[in-house]
């Protein structure tokens, strides 16, 4: 059986990587911020506009010493984003922001520019 076809760059629809930082009274963990993030959202944008925003936190990237993580979404909704980041309060049950640190469209900007080149 042959492998299906991958679809070529100039088709696949554009990414942007927001770099972000969480501000707490305490240390956060990766499943409470990406709670907190797809809550907020789904409550700021709605299940259909959430939909269109290909949002995707990526897990290896997240740092829970410097609370500090990427985030892939579609270029066409990044200031929505940025928005319903800046919305969120609570984290899990402390107090909390998210503050957004850089835009880039690799991984490896975001990487060499925002998070001190960890791998």
């Amino acid at each position: 059986m042959a492998e299906p076809k991958i679809l070529p760059p100039s088709l696949r629809s554009p990414k942007r990587y927001i770099v972000f930082e969480v501000v707490s009274e305490n240390k956060t963990s990766y499943t409470d911020v990406v709670t907190a993030i797809w809550d907020n959202l789904l409550i700021f944008l709605g299940e259909n506009d959430t939909s269109k925003t290909r949002l995707w936190i990526i897990k290896n990237l997240y740092d829970e010493e410097l609370q500090r993580g990427v985030i892939k979404c579609s270029h066409m909704y990044v200031e929505q984003l940025r928005v319903a980041l800046s919305l969120i309060s609570i984290i899990g049950e402390t107090k909390a922001t998210i503050k957004i640190i850089g835009v880039t469209g690799t991984i490896k900007s975001a990487k060499t520019k925002y998070l001190g080149g960890i791998s």
